[in-house]
């Protein structure tokens, strides 16, 4: 950073391995809560939808499929993608307004007042709820929602 010693740049800039836990945390309204709360006991913090994304829930099936779409196989490239493994469910993180008017059978859209349960992203810990299968990165880590509507409806055979 131009104009900073080296050493107050090194503390402004997230490290790779944390770029992941500093964007899930961001989108909450207190993120030092967000740190508490996944060194706390359970390793967990609740993350609100509608506020820097909403997100759309659908089975570990129905994102492989996405995945796996030859139309639109780059999709899930750069996605943030978080797990619930008890529930079978990943959630994948879209624009903020995207869950109002979403409607693809077979998921469930999160917007404003919705709240997901996460781990912290770089941390290995065992656990079923809130794992991520595939961290932020410097890329935008949220997916197109008209590409991803698209991709589930043509994929929508693979997932009943």
């Amino acid at each position: 950073m131009p104009g900073l010693p080296s050493q107050l740049a090194a503390v402004m800039v997230p490290e790779p391995a944390n770029i992941a836990a500093h964007w899930a945390a961001s989108c909450h309204a207190r993120p030092p809560e967000v740190w508490r709360e996944w060194e706390a006991g359970l390793a967990v913090a609740l993350l609100p939808a509608g506020r820097s994304w909403d997100a759309v829930a659908m089975s570990y099936t129905a994102m492989q499929a996405v995945a796996q779409d030859q139309q639109d196989p780059q999709l899930l490239d750069h996605a943030a993608i978080l797990a619930d493994m008890k529930l079978d469910l990943c959630y994948l993180f879209v624009p903020v307004g995207a869950a109002s008017s979403w409607d693809v059978p077979g998921t469930t859209p999160l917007g404003e007042s919705c709240w997901l349960v996460a781990s912290q992203p770089g941390r290995r810990r065992q656990q079923s709820a809130g794992t991520w299968v595939q961290e932020a990165t410097l890329h935008d880590p949220l997916v197109d929602a008209d590409r991803l509507r698209a991709a589930l409806l043509r994929t929508a055979e693979v997932h009943p």
